[in-house]
């Protein structure tokens, strides 16, 4: 019977030490979604969660000198192939929603289709939520180049 709780005695004191050595992964709390913390190129990984299909892409790069984007994507070509659009983004900032990114494209001569939430945005991920369509999302991850241009 000695001989059991000093067996018992020495798992718990073994899992005691395992589990406090064990050290919680720290988040990153988000960063403020600005045009530095923005600046570079995205890749959009997703949609309402679903992986884009294929060959299909959408990069963005964003230039905080001038408020830039410029965009290659095949989503909307018909046939296929791919599009490159271009123009400059403005930030506005709504207290009790967060901030949102409005694109104007300078070579179509308009808008983006709808201004978006910029969400949970750090170093090398960030969410957009549709404004007007708030079913509408979007999960991006940062990269270091752009393969089309």
């Amino acid at each position: 019977m000695i001989r059991l709780f000093k067996n018992l005695g020495l798992v718990c004191v073994m899992m005691l030490a395992l589990f406090s050595c064990q050290k919680a992964t720290p988040v990153a709390p988000p960063l403020q979604v600005n045009a530095s913390n923005l600046n570079g190129n995205w890749m959009l990984q997703s949609i309402n969660g679903t992986p884009l299909a294929g060959d299909t892409y959408f990069y963005i790069r964003f230039e905080m000198s001038g408020n830039k984007f410029t965009i290659w994507e095949n989503l909307t070509s018909i046939p296929a192939g791919y599009n490159i659009d271009e123009g400059t983004f403005t930030f506005y900032v709504e207290p009790t929603v967060g901030t949102y990114i409005r694109g104007i494209d300078s070579i179509k001569d308009k808008e983006w289709s709808d201004m978006y939430y910029v969400k949970d945005l750090t170093e090398s991920s960030m969410t957009w939520v549709g404004y007007n369509n708030p079913s509408f999302v979007q999960d991006f991850v940062r990269v270091e180049t752009i393969p089309y241009e």
